[in-house]
C-alpha cells in the first residue's frame, strides 16, 4: 500500500506532466506559424523565379523572331543579286548562299518554335505554383486564426495547473524545498520517477532495501544514482 506522501507525489507527478504537455502546445502554436509562413515565403520566391523563367523563354523567342526576320531580308536581298548575276559562277555562288541561308531560317524557324512551347509551358508552370502559393496562405492563415483561438486557452490552462501544481507540492518537506526547486528546474516533469519493482524507472537502478522502507513508510527520497524523486505508483 503506497504512502500518503507517494500517493502525493505521483499527483504531483501527472500535474507536472500536464503542466509540460500544455507549456508544450502553447509554444507548438508559434513554430506552427513560422513553418507555415515560411512556406508562404518560399511558394512566393518559386513564383518570382518562375516569372523570371517566362521572361527568360519570351527574350529567347523574340530574339528568334527578330533573327528570323533578318535572315528572310537576307534571302530577298539574294534572291534579287541572283536576278542579276554577271556569270554562271556568281550565280552559284548566290545560289549556294541562298541555299545556306534557308538552311539556317529553318533553324531559327525551329528556335522559335521551341522558345513560344517554353513560353506556354512556363505560363502553365506559373499557374500551378500560383494556386499552390493560394492553398500555402489559406492554410498559413487556418494555422494562425487556430493558434489565436487556442492561446488564452492554453495560458488559462498553464495558470491554473502552476496553482494545482504549487498546492499539490506541500506533500514535499520544507527541508527538501530547496533541492526540489533546483531538480523541477533541470528536469521538470522528469524531476520525479515511479518505483517499477523496486527499480527506478527513470535509471533503472534498484533500490536499496534501507530506501524501500523509508520510500513506505512516508520518506521523501531521492535516487541515489540519477537524483530523482522516488514514489511507490
Amino acid at each position: 500500500m503506497a504512502s500518503e506522501t507517494s500517493a502525493g507525489l505521483k499527483v504531483l507527478h501527472g500535474l507536472l506532466h500536464q503542466l509540460a504537455e500544455t507549456e508544450t502546445g502553447l509554444l507548438e502554436g508559434p513554430r506552427r506559424v513560422a513553418v507555415a509562413d515560411r512556406q508562404v515565403a518560399a511558394g512566393e520566391q518559386q513564383v518570382e523565379q518562375q516569372k523570371q523563367v517566362i521572361k527568360d523563354a519570351r527574350r529567347t523567342a523574340d530574339e528568334a523572331n527578330l533573327r528570323l526576320r533578318s535572315k528572310e531580308s537576307e534571302i530577298l536581298k539574294l534572291e534579287g543579286q541572283l536576278n542579276t548575276a554577271s556569270s554562271n559562277k556568281e550565280y552559284d555562288i548566290i545560289k549556294g548562299q541562298i541555299v545556306a541561308a534557308k538552311k539556317d531560317r529553318g533553324e531559327i524557324e525551329e528556335t522559335g518554335l521551341l522558345g513560344l512551347e517554353a513560353v506556354d509551358e512556363a505560363q502553365r508552370r506559373l499557374k500551378e505554383i500560383e494556386a499552390e502559393l493560394q492553398k500555402r496562405r489559406q492554410q498559413a492563415q487556418a494555422v494562425k486564426s487556430e493558434y489565436e483561438v487556442l492561446k488564452p486557452k492554453l495560458q488559462a490552462g498553464i495558470e491554473l495547473l502552476q496553482q494545482q501544481i504549487s498546492e499539490a507540492e506541500k506533500v514535499i518537506p520544507g527541508s527538501e524545498t530547496a533541492t526540489w526547486k533546483r531538480l523541477r528546474l533541470a528536469h521538470a516533469a522528469t524531476a520525479m520517477a515511479p518505483l517499477e519493482d523496486d527499480f527506478c524507472s527513470a535509471c533503472s537502478t534498484r533500490i536499496t532495501s534501507q530506501d524501500m522502507v523509508r520510500i513506505r513508510t512516508g520518506v521523501f527520497v531521492y535516487c541515489r544514482d540519477c537524483g530523482r524523486a522516488l514514489y511507490e505508483a
